[in-house]
């Protein structure tokens, strides 16, 4: 066979070869270069979770945790009870006058027994009260049911920022004839000397924090000071400031008038007139 076919023929088998091998390889080079399904598919799922992560993030940089949520409504609620209970504590004229009367129907059996006088059930600045400061004492009568005649009078003393009621008296009306006090009577003296001693049925007409500062203050009085007092003539300013009033309740419960004063100074009661400020009588050595 001549060279030049044979060239021909080789280069002929040469061309057939690398043809079926590019068609071999094709495939594998288009799997190779195509999309993979499950690859797009989780990549896909891990930028749509990454996108609600960033959402997630940027929500909790706006909004407060739950914890955080309960604890500031706790604290506002906590907040809303307090200024609820002041309102509630501060008790005015008129719920006084209403609670003073309920004690007094209560100590004297109800209302199917008892009925206080009018002015009781009436306008409150219409009511016989006198303002202690902290408290409203009031002093009236009352009748039971089917009688006309007001025979049981009641001194109750009603607390403007505690729930206290104090029935300081509930008994026969007593009259106080006199408007003048000259001196404390024996029956006065007996019991003001119990009652700063502790040894009183009516204790609770002083408070804790009352007898608290008269103990602290507790001295007798130099003679010269006590025959002053005797003469009317007062005390120095700097005894004159350690006294200690007594509550009002003590002058209804012992029948005194209320334009009168008890002090307590040194181991003293003092009955001091309130219109002249002059001392009409003392008890000396009450504490012992």
């Amino acid at each position: 066979m001549p060279h030049s076919l044979k060239a021909v023929l080789l280069g002929k088998r040469l061309l057939t070869a690398t043809s079926l091998a590019l068609l071999t390889a094709l495939p594998s080079v288009a799997y190779a270069f195509a999309p993979n399904s499950q690859t797009t598919t989780w990549a896909e799922a891990s930028a749509k979770q990454n996108a609600k992560s960033q959402q997630w993030l940027m929500a909790d940089g706006n909004d407060d945790d739950d914890d955080d949520k309960k604890n500031r409504n706790g604290n506002r609620n906590r907040r809303d009870r307090d200024d609820y209970k002041k309102r509630e504590a501060w008790i005015d004229l008129n719920r006084a006058k209403n609670l003073a009367r309920q004690a007094a129907e209560s100590a004297n059996g109800g209302i199917r027994y008892y009925r206080a006088d009018a002015s009781m059930h009436g306008p409150a600045q219409n009511c016989p009260y006198v303002d202690n400061g902290d408290s409203w004492t009031f002093t009236f009568a009352g009748n039971r049911v089917g009688s006309a005649t007001r025979t049981i009078e009641s001194v109750v003393t009603v607390y403007k920022n505690t729930s206290r009621i104090l029935v300081a008296y509930n008994g026969p009306v007593r009259i106080i004839q006199q408007t003048q006090v000259t001196s404390f009577s024996t029956t006065q003296r007996t019991v003001l000397v119990d009652l700063l001693r502790g040894n009183c049925s009516c204790n609770n007409l002083l408070t804790s924090a009352t007898r608290t500062q008269i103990v602290s203050q507790s001295r007798a009085l130099p003679p010269g000071i006590q025959k002053q007092l005797l003469r009317g003539k007062g005390l120095p300013p700097g005894i004159a400031k350690k006294m200690v009033r007594l509550p009002k309740q003590v002058n209804s419960y012992i029948n005194l008038p209320n334009s009168y004063d008890l002090f307590v100074v040194g181991s003293n009661v003092l009955l001091v007139n309130q219109v002249n400020y002059v001392v009409v009588d003392y008890i000396s050595n009450v504490l012992l």
